[in-house]
């Protein structure tokens, strides 16, 4: 049974840390170095060539644009899963990159079998972050809950208030049912319901039947 490795390519900005992932790497019995470039314009030049599985990326050689540079790196190869190399532990880097479309961050400071175990876990579809890097995306993950509720929460507030009736008229106009079909489901005469589905018109903003339709999934559908 051949044993198939795992195809890694290494974009680095130091000439020593290069040095020494190559050196990690060779003749490795998991990992094969496909390629190595110390420049951000090479690297997807051998991303299109090579199609590596593994793409170990210095973030400083992105000059602070690692986001579109990854995001550029999976839309020329998509199957190659980005780890992404950094030698600052800085929380912006940190969310910036977990938001990029990395499926893993490692330290330069950390040790090459903690490398290593990080490539091999990226590579079988995990995801490789530190208890750090774990929490800051969950507060991050919180923050945007909690910003898509506030503005959910306000979206409300703007709303024209309706009265129980009126919201109960205007869901059942919005299922497609006329004023005397709304009239035998209330039991109230079809002049006091066309009556009330003009105050709702007027509140919603709207003069037709249709028109309120269109802006009921801004209102959940009246329900």
């Amino acid at each position: 049974m051949t044993h198939i490795k795992i195809r890694v390519l290494v974009a680095e900005s130091f000439d020593l840390v290069r040095i020494g992932l190559r050196s990690l790497f060779e003749n490795h019995a998991a990992i094969s170095l496909v390629a190595e470039t110390n420049r951000i314009e090479d690297l997807f030049y051998l991303t299109a060539q090579h199609k590596p599985d593994v793409i170990l990326v210095d973030l400083q050689l992105s000059n602070g644009n690692y986001a579109d540079h990854i995001a550029k790196l999976l839309d020329i190869c998509p199957h190659s899963k980005v780890l992404a190399f950094s030698q600052h532990d800085s929380e912006d880097n940190y969310l910036q990159t977990y938001r990029s479309g990395v499926v893993g961050v490692i330290s330069k400071h950390h040790s090459c079998k903690l490398l290593l175990k990080a490539i091999y876990a990226i590579h079988a579809g995990q995801v490789w972050f530190d208890r750090h890097i774990t929490q800051l995306t969950r507060q991050a993950q919180l923050g945007r809950n909690t910003l898509a509720k506030r503005q959910t929460e306000l979206t409300m507030s703007q709303q024209p208030k309706l009265s129980d009736s009126e919201r109960r008229i205007a869901y059942l106009a919005c299922k497609g049912l006329s004023a005397k079909e709304i009239s035998v489901q209330f039991f109230i005469t079809e002049r006091t319901v066309r009556n009330q589905l003009s105050v709702i018109y007027r509140k919603i903003g709207v003069k037709k039947q249709i028109e309120l339709c269109l802006k009921a999934p801004h209102y959940n559908y009246f329900k």
